[in-house]
This record gives structure tokens, sequence and C-alpha cells, in this order.
């Protein structure tokens, strides 16, 4: 049996072949992933030094949302405040799925929605790039994965809602965009106590009710397993009917905006400006009627 030999000149073609491997194996995560959690509120025009490393309180980020005086519901539970939920009733607000690495200060300042949530889920190494089923209008953007993310989340004639990953086909939704895990599914808790060995992360989320749609975030880390059990009971308590609750992508990544009533300024969790893969954002369709009479 002859045993391959690596003659000197194939030697050097060959560990210089192997070092371009090992370095492209090395890449660096995003700094994105590594800046702090932000919250606050801005008062417009948006300075071109405007910095995003401060967190308000608990509350005070209540409060913020709370002084944007729009026609939606801001609700929390567990300490502090700790869960955020801002509430936009169906008959006042119309769902859109957004791609592109658009901002959330860039669709509420410049497209005219009022309420930003995300986001879609990326590639660590490239956080302007989806992962799963991105759709927006018609148009493929990403195409659907059949492993990870369980849920898709998506728009027609605007009405928004969640169905499971094995239901969904082409032709089903305008646009759509693929997350998960579920947290509530058909109104019951579709997380695994397990998930509590698990790291804790803070988290976004949108849930899909009778009469509204509900945005939030959790201002600490959290299990979705207990944010899931805590969601059911403050539905429960508030009497509002919602049958799905879906996660967005977390942590550095979680992103809820909403302008004021006046245009005036803007409360954010998350910063606002870094592009995203995919967004979530609501415009508010009685002001669009209003805007469009003679």
């Amino acid at each position: 049996m002859n045993d391959a030999v690596v003659h000197p000149p194939m030697r050097s073609v060959f560990l210089a072949l192997l070092t371009i491997v090992l370095l492209a194996g090395c890449e660096e995560p995003a700094p994105r992933f590594e800046n702090p959690l932000a919250s606050g509120v801005i008062t417009l025009p948006l300075r071109h030094t405007q910095r995003f490393d401060t967190l308000l309180s608990s509350t005070g980020f209540v409060a913020a949302l709370l002084g944007t005086e729009n026609d939606h519901e801001v609700t929390t539970f567990g300490p502090d405040a700790e869960v955020v939920l801002l509430h936009l009733p169906r008959t006042r607000f119309s769902p859109a799925v957004i791609g592109g690495g658009a901002t959330g200060t860039g669709l509420l300042l410049d497209d005219g929605f009022s309420v930003v949530a995300g986001s879609g889920f990326v590639s660590e190494f490239n956080p302007v790039s989806p992962l799963g089923l991105l759709q927006v209008d018609g148009s493929v953007l990403s195409q659907l994965t059949r492993h990870g993310y369980t849920r898709v989340l998506g728009i027609q004639n605007g009405t928004m809602r969640v169905i499971s990953r094995s239901d969904f086909h082409h032709g089903l939704f305008e646009s759509a965009l693929q997350l998960g895990p579920g947290i509530v599914e058909q109104g019951t808790l579709a997380i695994n106590p397990t998930e509590r060995n698990l790291p804790r992360y803070v988290r976004a989320f949108v849930a899909t009710c009778s009469d509204r749609w509900i945005i939030g975030v959790t201002q600490q880390p959290v299990h979705l397993y207990d944010l899931g059990g805590g969601l059911i009971d403050h539905f429960s308590s508030e009497a509002i009917e919602c049958d799905e609750v879906v996660n967005l992508s977390g942590d550095r990544e979680a992103l809820l905006v909403a302008a004021s009533a006046d245009r005036g300024s803007i409360a954010y969790f998350g910063n606002p400006t870094l592009p995203k893969a995919s967004l979530i954002a609501f415009r508010e369709t009685t002001a669009l009627a209003t805007h469009a009479d003679p």
C-alpha cells in the first residue's frame, strides 16, 4: 500500500489553504450584540450625536410609553413592571412586516408608522440577514426553514395571525415572518417547564387577540415558561382573549418603539437606529383616513 506523501512545495500550499480556512472560521460576532440595553425618550428632531447606552428604570420606561399619549393602553405585570405590554386596537392599527435593513426611527419618522416591534431572527455574524422565512408584500426575501423556528406570523388583508410552520404555504399571506417558539398556542402555554434549565434573556414578543394586537418586552431577563404563564394569568385577569403569543428575537435585538401623538418624541426600548433584518410595524389607520380627507 502506498502512503500519500506531501512534498515540500505542495506542503506550503496545503498549509496556506489550511490557514485561510481556519481564519475564516474565526469570524467575530457583530459588535452590536455586545451593545448595552437601552431605553428612553428622544425629543425630535433626532440629533446625529444621540447616544443609546443608558437604560431607564422599569417604571421610567412605562412612564415614557404613557407619555406618548396615543390611542393605546399600556399594562404591566411582574416585579417592578418587569413585563410591559402595549395594546393596539385592531380597529385603529394596521400591521405590516418590514424587511431590508429598516430601522425603528426610519419607519416612524419617514414612513408614518406609529409603533414598531422586533425583531426577526438573524445570524450572529450578519445581523441584517434574516434566518427563516421573510416575505414582504408577496416577495420572498428569505425561504422557510424546516428546522428551528416553529411558528409563522402572517398578514393578509390587514389581519395578522400566527400559525404552525407546518401549516404554511405560499399564497396564504401577503407578508410573513418565521418566528418562535410559540409561547402561547391556541390559548395554552406551549413552553415546557424544562426551559427553566436554559439561560434567561430579555424578550420581545407579539400576541394576537380578539380585539387587539399586543406587543411586549421584558425589561429583565426571563424564562419563556414563566413569561407565558404570567401572560395567561394577565389575560385572564384583564378579560382579554388572546390565542397566540410568539417569541421575537430578544436580548440586544429586542425592540419596541412608539411615536408620540404629536410626533414630537419617541419612546424606545432597544436601540431604534440599528438596521434590522425584519420588523413588525403598525400604522394608525384612522389617522391615515383623516389625512386623506380634503
